[in-house]
């Protein structure tokens, strides 16, 4: 809504002021943060879950390694899974893991196409990763994301949220 059509409602409605700003501060809402959401979801039920759904995907399972470059959409206390998927189905947006020139898994969005390949960027990142994806470095596309209450721990591969 415009911001001038807001006011002129609440000049016409007064009482909207007040309820706005209350539901507001009740609702949980806050400012954005870079932290990921949390859950109470353990851990080790996470990863369960994760590879649960991994597996009817035909996918596999990763933990998120603590570098911030996700942020706030993953970070440490994350798992995900990851289906296997035609390269030419992969869009803009979605989450990928893919292995870099030094064989480490990396997660970041899928920021543009170019060439025969995909520029990725981390959520939290200034700046495009060096190197790209290509149908012979992608591992897949991440299909959940698991939050936890905990930190890293658990025998699941971790990803490198990159910065």
């Amino acid at each position: 809504m415009p911001f001038n059509c807001l006011t002129a409602r609440l000049h016409a409605y007064p009482f909207l002021l007040p309820l706005a700003l209350a539901m507001l501060a009740f609702s949980g809402c806050s400012a954005p943060t870079a932290m990921a959401p949390r859950s109470n979801l353990s851990r080790e039920s996470a990863i369960m879950m994760a590879q649960h759904t991994a597996e009817a995907a035909g996918g596999r399972v990763f933990t998120i390694a603590p570098t911030g470059s996700m942020k706030p959409t993953l970070d440490e206390n994350s798992v995900v899974a990851v289906e296997t998927v035609v390269f030419g189905q992969l869009r803009q947006g979605d989450i990928v893991i893919y292995r870099n020139s030094a064989g480490v898994p990396i997660v970041h969005r899928l920021y543009e196409q170019a060439n025969g390949s995909w520029i990725v960027l981390g959520d939290n990142n200034p700046s495009v990763d060096r190197e790209a994806v290509t149908p012979a470095n992608l591992l897949g596309r991440v299909c959940a994301i698991f939050y936890t209450s905990s930190g890293p721990q658990g025998n699941a591969p971790a990803a490198l949220a990159q910065r």
